[in-house]
């Protein structure tokens, strides 16, 4: 098979180096060290695995002014040295080439092509290098096919990632021919947007659609058992079909099935509805005497895809640094089409971390700019799923701002964008608002009753909402207006005094400042022993910090009160009332609220007989305890002697 010119890139560290991962080399041209930074980073399967390295994955990714698609390939190890911190650390090789170049090969690439190709690679100077790539071998690729390859690839038909179990025991090289197994059941156009990796660590979040793991992430991927047998109850039906047509193809059959696949490559999407349902009817009702004759594999169409997401944002981002307004406007429709589509949360991370490392600040001439604000609304689309909770704001505030300080340097364009979000959860309104200024701040408040101002705080647990609510109640809750003090109490009780809030937020020491200044808004005054009463009456086992803050501002000579209540409500709470127990210890409560009578020696506590004590020892038991003491030491001596 003829070359191919790849770039490449190495992601690591030097030895004994004290700087974080980056990009360490890379050819020049096409790509910038910048972009393959970015590319690798953004397909990271990971955390590093003793049991993962080797690991070998594929990426895609587009560039350049009209989003070219690229697609890469990587080998990750571990070298004998280690980083200044003395830590094992990991080394990434990638090459990729335009998919352009890889279509229009005289034969299609595999994974295994690619791997190989790249172990001979050099990967010094900085000039691309040509890749020496096997040819396309059905043979090979359907020797790999098993049960559970024919379940992937119906699986990844669904739309969502597939993770392979169960499958420790199998070499890299045995799990890398599977996945390009995998591949090769479905049109080759799906490698145009098919992540794979030989594995992942499912704790953390990635772009890989089709993997192996020790476990499967918990939401939003179907797990794949290896040779599981019988599938699951909830695969879907359409990937079951594909599956049951998958397995009427055999040896030189699937072959074939194979090599017509391989023709098809016309770039797909795993995200587009209408391609996958297109690849699921691929199969319906064919026999393979029936399979289409395999197009001319030199005029095979290839059109462009649509531009990556993140590629449309860079652009949107040069556009806004020069102030090409007209150019944000063309830009903003196609990413506004993005945006409506479903975005996996995957994804939005992935966003997120570009915008992150390529903060968007508008310059001043574009402060009011309507193109600029529209830009903002489908950014917040894309970045966020709706409704937008106050820990997305604050996610917000760090994303687009740069920082969690009270007052972050948020351009104008986007609080105006922020205002017009069509819907956000209460707590994430009032977070937005309080970026706005006060007066958009009471502007929301105001409409907000009582019930729904603590509901937030409770609901939301975080400390920004909490404060605004405190400080919201303190503005009601008017000693010179008893009803709103009431509604303030009311709502406060109805609420368990934010306990669940101030638990979850704050630790011991702050706890007890906020609990004081909830019971103060509550009461305006020193706790009475009828509000101590009241209070605890309404609590099942408050914590222990919410008792310490009661202490603090209760009024004189309620201390007798705080103990009865509190040792009667443990009393309940163990199920103890009517026993003899509880009428000891309500005994107990009598004498320790009386005036103390100066004799705490009197006896008053009578044993029960079956924890009385052991009678004393006779005399000859003494003796004989003293004559065995006496001949154990003896024999001791002796022994040691011999």
């Amino acid at each position: 098979m003829g070359g191919l010119t790849a770039h490449w890139a190495i992601l690591g560290k030097t030895p004994e180096s004290l700087d974080d991962y980056s990009v360490i080399g890379c050819s020049t041209g096409a790509i910038s060290n910048a972009d393959f930074g970015m590319w690798l980073k953004a397909f990271t399967s990971g955390t590093m695995e003793p049991k993962a390295l080797p690991r070998v994955a594929t990426s895609y990714f587009a560039t350049g002014p009209d989003g070219e698609p690229w697609l890469g390939l990587s080998l990750q190890t571990e070298p004998e040295s280690q980083d200044g911190f003395q830590r094992p650390y990991a080394m990434t090789y990638y090459v990729c080439a335009r998919w352009a170049d890889l279509v229009c090969e005289p034969s299609r690439v595999s994974y295994r092509a690619l791997y190989e190709a790249l172990r001979e690679g050099d990967f010094s100077g900085d000039r691309p290098f040509p890749l020496s790539l096997a040819a396309y071998d059905e043979r090979q690729l359907a020797g790999e096919v098993n049960g559970t390859a024919r379940r992937a690839a119906a699986l990844l038909l669904t739309g969502r990632p597939v993770c392979v179990v169960r499958a420790g025991h199998l070499s890299m090289d045995r799990r890398l021919d599977f996945l390009d197994a995998v591949a090769a059941l479905l049109p080759y156009g799906f490698r145009h947007t098919l992540a794979v990796s030989t594995w992942t660590n499912s704790a953390s979040r990635h772009r890989i659609r089709l993997s192996f793991a020790e476990v499967s992430p918990t939401h939003g991927t179907w797990e794949l058992p290896w040779e599981a047998g019988e599938p699951a109850e909830s695969y879907p039906p359409q990937a079951l079909f594909y599956e049951k047509e998958l397995e009427r193809y055999q040896g030189d059959d699937l072959r074939e099935l194979m090599r017509w696949l391989a023709t098809l490559a016309e770039p797909r999407d795993f995200d587009n509805l209408s391609h996958r349902a297109a690849a699921s009817r691929l199969l319906r009702g064919r026999t393979s005497a029936r399979l289409p004759a395999a197009p001319d594999q030199h005029t095979a169409v290839v059109r462009p895809p649509k531009p990556s997401v993140e590629h449309l944002l860079h652009q949107c981002r040069e556009s806004i640094a020069n102030a090409e307004e007209q150019r944000l406007g063309v830009l903003n429709t196609q990413l506004a089409q993005r945006a409506r589509e479903r975005v996996p949360d995957r994804d939005r991370k992935t966003y997120r971390v570009f915008i992150r490392a390529n903060p968007i600040r508008p310059p001043e001439r574009l402060a009011d700019s309507a193109v600029v604000r529209n830009f903002f609304e489908i950014l917040l689309q894309l970045l966020y799923a709706s409704p937008m909770h106050a820990a997305d704001v604050e996610e917000m505030l760090v994303d687009l701002g740069g920082s969690r300080r009270s007052e972050p340097d948020l351009p104008p364009a986007l609080l105006a964008a922020l205002s017009r979000l069509p819907r956000s959860a209460p707590s994430g309104r009032l977070l937005i608002a309080n970026l706005q200024g006060p007066q958009h701040l009471h502007k929301i408040l105001d409409g907000m009753p009582e019930d729904e101002l603590f509901h937030v705080a409770v609901r939301s647990r975080n400390r920004k909402v909490l404060d605004i609510v405190v400080s919201e109640a303190d503005r009601r809750a008017v000693p010179t207006d008893p009803r709103a003090m009431e509604a303030v109490k009311y709502g406060l009780t109805q609420h368990r005094y934010l306990i669940e809030a101030i638990s979850s937020i704050c630790a011991a020491e702050e706890s007890i400042l906020y609990y004081q200044d909830v019971l103060w808004l509550s009461h305006r005054r020193l706790l009475t022993s009828a509000d101590i009463e009241e209070i605890l009456a309404d609590l099942d086992r408050p914590p222990q910090t919410f008792l310490l803050a009661m202490v603090a501002v209760s009024a004189a000579g309620t201390a007798p009160t705080m103990l009865r209540t509190l040792a009667d409500g443990t009393v309940r709470g163990l199920g103890l009332t009517g026993t003899s127990v509880a009428n000891s210890v309500k005994a107990g409560l009598d004498r320790m609220t009386a005036p103390e009578d100066g004799d705490g020696r009197k006896p008053w506590y009578r044993r029960r007989p079956s924890l009385s004590r052991l009678k004393p020892v006779s005399t000859l038991g003494k003796v004989l305890i003293v004559i065995s003491i006496i001949i154990l030491l003896a024999a001791l001596s002796l022994r040691l002697w011999l």
